[in-house]
């Protein structure tokens, strides 16, 4: 089975499973198989944060949220991308809140 990976942060990284290596350019989609995803990614590993530090993305557990907010940012799916459509994550990713009262006012997110 395929995984495409598309970059949308500006963390640049070329990494590697078994010999072979990947480069993931921003904004660019790299298929790659199973196996290198769960490596790379911890694609089905709840728990990512060995794969941050060993990315260099989490140097300590105060780094954690900073990291999963970088790895949030690649978008990770088993279906390659349409052209201009955005992939289904595979990552789960905290949707931010649409709007907040604060004193009486509605501040809304974008």
């Amino acid at each position: 089975m395929s995984i495409f990976v598309t970059n949308r942060s500006d963390k640049k990284l070329k990494d590697g499973y078994g010999g072979i290596f990947y480069e993931f350019k921003k904004d660019e989609t790299v298929e790659i198989p199973d196996e290198v995803a769960k490596h790379i990614f911890g694609i089905d590993d709840p728990d990512k944060e060995k794969y941050l530090a060993r990315l260099g993305w989490c140097k300590t557990t105060n780094d954690l949220e900073d990291a999963l907010a970088i790895l949030a940012q690649w978008e990770i799916s088993s279906e390659p991308p349409k052209k201009d459509q955005s992939l289904s994550p595979l990552v789960e990713k905290v949707p931010l809140p649409t709007s907040k009262k604060a004193g009486g006012n509605i501040l809304k997110l974008a």
